[in-house]
């Protein structure tokens, strides 16, 4: 009873448009009106208004008064549990199903909520007498009968959409030539024209002749004979004739090919112009090389002009309507097709075998222009065909004519811009009804006086599973205002208990629903360790645990079967309660187990893993295939390492090591480390083959020094410069010695050694003398621009501050070489010297040339470089360069060496000794010499840089920059 009361609700709505209802007797239900009357009369109604037929409409109170107590006592707690909503199926079924294409889910939402306002108010409502007719137009592609089937019957409209008449003809173009076409006997001879002649007998021989300009060809053996002017039969006959003169022969003639003319093509057309053209060419194939007509252009008024005159009048209408083609005239040289503006122009829409827009020739009446349209449908309303016009420029008018009397339609002429209109029957068969829904045969049925519902719906065995027996509904035409009444009835009182029938009437449809119409299907959802989990439907009664899980694909291999669990949700209590059941006996079937489902109960099945945690043991290290790999009672050494991949070449085996977990006193776990070898276990030693226990780790060494491979370069001056690959402790001088030694040219003092753990050294303390530096900058500037007392000494820090900011950025973009400082000597010298070192993986020497040149650079007035003098002094080259400039800080010169050393003049040096702390003794420095490769630094003073004067360290800073990066900063910015 609960989806008789919704359904009775929801489908109030169904009706055509939605509308006000009212009962005449209970159970029955009569629609009018537009959804927007609804509304007004839900909030306006009085008690006073009444039903179509004088009847006072019901409101939802009265309406569950209609029940018994017992009923009303279900329907209010069925509303109360559901709330009348519509399950998502219900939703599909209104948007997909055909038979319920005129009903919205808002429509059925607020036909629910309208009935339970007019419960709680009593309200009454007030019907309307609108009936609910709608349009449809038409395809103007479709097949004539499909358009007779498609036309929306008993209603005044039409489809206006209409294409002008027969203008396709030109959609195609100009057809390919024919390569051989007969020739007309009419056909008149011109210039061009070629002449084939064929000559059998005493001679057998064939000419092509060619009509000259002057219209003559020439014959061979009888001379020029005038041809140009006459019609083909008179040229044949003229020439066979003149070859009797040759004697003892026969002569056939024929036309090899036409000559070409120009012809005009003017007027509406879409490409006007002249036009060279063959000379069988008719006026209707210079049309379509032009284009065919335009929109505007006339296609029963096309003209044929020659010299001056009009000799022809094309109606193409005689062509399209006829197959006529008599007055298709064949051009001439000079010819001009013109195609004025057509008109006058009707049109004619509806139910007429060829809708379109005609153009009229002569006067024309109503019968002869739907002749034009090919006359009327069988299914075209002649009570009234409906004429628009435009009446004296000023207003349209319609003129409605009764078709049934050929003289009304003979009387009325047709004017320029006329709109015919034909309309529809009604199309519905009288004597059926229409049965849709959950039923196993849907359709038409014949009706006949006195036919019932049991005749349509015999019983159960007419209808789908699941139907709802509490609800259906005939919908019912009401004539003759076109209204429609709904005659809601008890599905299951009718067919299955036999009670009072009810008697159709022509044109009724009956619907049937599913129950899951108005309440969603009940479901189970099923996780864990089966192959499909996931929400299932099931049906509502006997569906039991080992059924879904069947449906669910079956248990997973690793599934828990002693113990599976069952979630459950009491709707009226709402709680949820877990009930525990043995798996493995409720797939075989016991009931204890195999428990019946509910709707939303969840099941829940567990891995093996989650009672039987895995245990595993790992093996890494020298292996081919390192990992974790599952443990099982008896695995050995050999086994794990088997498990592994075994140990790959490079795989220590005097020695291994394993790791077992060991459990202090219950409360501390640790690891026990154990030494094995390798050998002695892979040849089943039981002291070194031993037994493994769960969480076990066995870790493989690899040989020292394995597949460690060092290569170092050597360049310049040697003889075998490259890559070479290094053992290791393998020295400098074996390197040199392996490069074939030193050429002549070699300068050992500017050898350049670089080494890549002295370049990150380097540039890591670079790095930390520029953020030192970076920190005095900004802690100076902070504190000057603090103690600012005017504007202008604010713009000097500020602009201070942007000098520290390029002078760091320039700091930070040097980057350290890496160069080790080595005193090379002959190789011979060189091994077991103290610069001998040993070489590491990436090393590099380079040997240079001897530069001969010295270079000076700082503070002095020309920095450049000079020819190495031997013997000239540190201040010979800085007079050479223009001697100290006026900011040259004297005392803090200094020669960054060839070597890359940097040393001070004069700096620990006494009376040219200088003290070895190696050798603890007193010797002769020749480093304080000038030599070739050298560079002579002359710094600036930095006091006179004010934002340099409070930074400590500046000087230490760039000298450090010029001997680990080679970069000398002569200005600061």
């Amino acid at each position: 009873m609960t989806k008789y009361f919704f359904g009775l609700c929801c489908l109030v709505y169904y009706s055509l448009a939605g509308g006000l209802y009212a009962f005449q007797t209970p159970g029955t239900v009569v629609l009018d009106g537009s959804g927007s009357v609804l509304r007004a009369g839900v909030q306006q109604a009085s008690a006073s208004m009444q039903g179509p037929s004088g009847s006072l409409p019901l409101t939802g109170q009265q309406l569950l008064g209609t029940f018994t107590p017992a009923q009303q006592q279900v329907i209010k707690q069925k509303v109360q549990e559901q709330g009348g909503g519509l399950t998502p199926e219900a939703v599909d079924a209104i948007k997909n199903n055909p038979e319920f294409k005129g009903l919205k889910p808002a429509e059925v939402e607020e036909g629910k909520r309208l009935i339970e306002s007019l419960e709680k108010k009593g309200q009454k409502q007030q019907p309307s007498q609108t009936p609910d007719v709608n349009g449809k137009k038409i395809d103007d592609v479709v097949s004539l009968f499909r358009q007779y089937l498609t036309n929306k019957t008993g209603v005044l409209k039409v489809s206006t959409e209409l294409r002008p008449f027969g203008y396709n003809l030109f959609q195609h173009g100009l057809a390919k030539p024919i390569p051989a076409q007969p020739v007309a006997p009419d056909y008149i001879i011109g210039p061009g024209d070629e002449v084939q002649v064929f000559v059998w007998g005493r001679i057998n021989t064939q000419y092509t002749l060619r009509v000259g300009a002057d219209g003559r060809i020439m014959f061979p053996q009888i001379g020029p004979l005038t041809v140009a002017g006459m019609r083909y039969e008179q040229m044949e006959k003229f020439l066979v004739k003149q070859a009797t003169r040759i004697t003892g022969t026969d002569v056939a003639i024929t036309l090899s090919r036409l000559h070409q003319f120009q012809v005009f093509v003017l007027g509406e057309v879409q490409r006007p112009g002249p036009y060279n053209l063959t000379a069988m060419t008719t006026m209707l194939d210079a049309l379509i090389a032009a284009g065919g007509s335009t929109g505007r252009g006339s296609l029963r008024k096309i003209s044929l002009k020659r010299e001056n005159e009009t000799i022809s009048v094309l109606d193409l209408y005689d062509l399209l309507l006829d197959g006529d083609k008599s007055k298709d005239r064949r051009l001439r040289n000079g010819d001009i097709v013109f195609v004025p503006l057509a008109g006058p122009l009707v049109g004619i829409a509806g139910n007429v075998r060829r809708p379109g827009i005609y153009e009229l020739k002569q006067e024309t009446n109503l019968v002869e222009a739907l002749e034009l349209a090919g006359a009327l449908t069988p299914v075209a309303w002649k009570q009234m065909i409906q004429v628009e016009r435009a009446e004296k420029h000023a207003w349209k008018k319609v003129v409605d004519i009764n078709a049934r009397d050929l003289k009304n339609l003979k009387e009325l002429s047709m004017q320029d811009g006329d709109l015919i209109k034909v309309f529809s029957i009604i199309p519905e068969t009288a004597n059926r009804v229409e049965l849709y829904g959950n039923v196993l045969r849907p359709g038409t049925y014949a009706w006949h006086p006195g036919l019932t519902l049991r005749e349509i719906i015999k019983g159960p065995e007419s209808l789908q599973p699941d139907s709802c027996f509490d609800y259906a509904l005939i919908k019912r035409a009401v004539q003759p205002t076109g209204g429609v009444k709904l005659v809601p009835f008890n599905l299951a009182r009718i067919v299955l208990a036999k009670g009072a029938d009810l008697e159709l009437q022509p044109l009724d449809r009956i619907y049937v629903f599913s129950k899951w119409f108005f309440e969603s299907k009940p479901t189970v959802v099923i996780k864990g360790k089966v192959r499909k989990p996931g929400t299932y439907q099931i049906p509502e009664k006997g569906f039991r645990i080992k059924d879904l899980i069947l449906q669910s694909g079956g248990l997973a291999k690793d599934a828990y079967l002693e113990k599976a669990e069952l979630y459950r949700i009491d709707k009226k209590q709402r709680k949820k309660s877990l009930v525990l059941f043995d798996l493995k006996k409720a797939l075989l079937g016991v009931q204890e187990h195999n428990l019946l489902l509910k709707d939303g109960d969840q099941i829940v099945v567990h891995s093996i893993s989650e009672y039987m945690p895995e245990q595993t043991v790992t093996i890494y290290g020298e292996v081919n295939k390192p990992g974790t790999y599952p443990f099982v009672e008896g695995m050995t050494v050999k086994d794990l390492v088997f498990a592994g991949g075994n140990v790959k070449d490079s795989a220590y085996l005097k020695e291994g090591e394993v790791f077992s977990y060991k459990i202090i006193n219950n409360t501390l776990a640790e690891y026990e480390h154990r030494v094995i070898n390798l050998e002695l276990a892979f040849s089943d030693e039981p002291q070194h083959n031993i037994l493994l226990h769960p969480y076990d780790k066995i870790f493989i060494k690899k040989i020292a020094d394995w597949g460690r491979e060092k290569y170092v370069e050597i360049e310049g001056e040697v003889i075998f410069p490259g890559k070479y690959l290094i053992k290791k402790g393998e020295r400098l001088s074996s390197l040199i010695k392996r490069a074939g030694g030193f050429t002549k040219n070699a300068y050992l003092r500017g050898a350049l050694f670089t080494r890549e753990r002295v370049r990150k050294l380097q540039q890591k303390r670079l790095n930390e003398m520029v953020d030192k530096l970076e920190q005095e900058l900004l802690s100076a500037g902070s504190a000057k621009t603090s103690t600012a007392l005017t504007g202008d000494e604010s713009k000097i820090y500020l602009q201070e501050s942007k000098i520290n900011e390029k002078f760091l950025a320039r700091l930070r973009e040097v980057k350290a070489k890496g160069r080790l400082v080595i005193d090379i000597k002959p190789l011979a010298e060189f091994k077991d010297y103290s610069d001998d070192v040993e070489l590491e993986d990436g090393d590099k020497l380079n040997i240079p040339q001897n530069p001969a040149t010295v270079q000076v650079l700082g503070a002095v007035y020309n920095q450049t470089a000079f020819i190495f003098r031997h013997g000239k002094k540190i201040s010979g080259y800085i007079d050479l360069a223009g001697g100290y400039s006026q900011n040259a800080d004297k005392d803090a010169t200094y020669i960054l060496k060839a070597d890359g050393s940097a040393v001070r003049p004069h700096k620990g040096l006494t009376w040219g000794f200088q003290w070895n702390e190696r050798l603890n003794r007193w010797e002769r420095s020749h480093r304080f010499n000038i030599e070739p490769g050298d560079t002579i630094i002359v710094p600036e003073k930095l006091d006179r840089i004010a934002w340099l004067r409070s930074t400590k360290d500046i000087t230490q800073i760039l000298f450090q920059l010029a001997v680990t990066t080679g970069v000398i900063m002569t200005t600061l910015f």
